[in-house]
This record gives C-alpha cells, structure tokens and sequence, in this order.
C-alpha cells in the first residue's frame, strides 16, 4: 500500500518538525518521499523472512552474544592513526571554545 504524499501532508509535517519550508519547496519534497515510500512498499512485498528468523539449527541468532570482551590495547587503537600525541588521538579542532 502506497501512502499519497499530498503538498497538505508535507506542509502539516515540516510543521511538526518545526521546519519551514517555502512553497516551491513543497512539490519537490512531496515527490521525493512519494518514491521513498514507494520504494519501501516494493520492499514490503518481498517474501523474505526477518533476519530474527534467519537463526541456523539450534535456535542461535545470525548476531553475536551481546557479552563483555577485553578492550582493543591502546597501541592497537592508535596504530594506524594519522597522528598520536600523549596517548590519544590528534584531530582538528572544529569547535570554537
């Protein structure tokens, strides 16, 4: 089922979103989503299973435990980092204080 995305629908949700959108912005937006949920309605009629559902024999799920692990050594980490100073990575700075 494909859902019309009116100009109306879009207008009342960028006001929900607080957003504010010019009139020629409207059409646009509203056919973007029209093929966005078009897109997901071709995909919701695909017979495929969930991927809870994709469990080999046993009942054990395709993901791994959620279980604590020791972390990646820290010379591990920064190995392959552009650049190291005092034990951390060194980036841009891309905020003003």
């Amino acid at each position: 089922m494909v859902i019309d995305v009116s100009p109306e629908r879009v207008r009342a949700t960028a006001d929900l979103a607080r957003l504010d959108l010019r009139d020629d912005e409207v059409a646009p937006i509203a056919a973007q989503l029209q093929k966005i949920l078009a897109h997901i309605a071709e995909l919701d009629a695909l017979d495929a299973p969930p991927l809870a559902d994709c469990a080999p024999e046993g009942g054990a799920t395709a993901l791994r435990d959620d279980a604590p692990r020791p972390p990646l050594p820290r010379d591990e980490a920064l190995s392959q980092a552009p650049r190291v100073e005092a034990g951390a990575f060194v980036v841009p700075q891309f905020v003003e204080e």
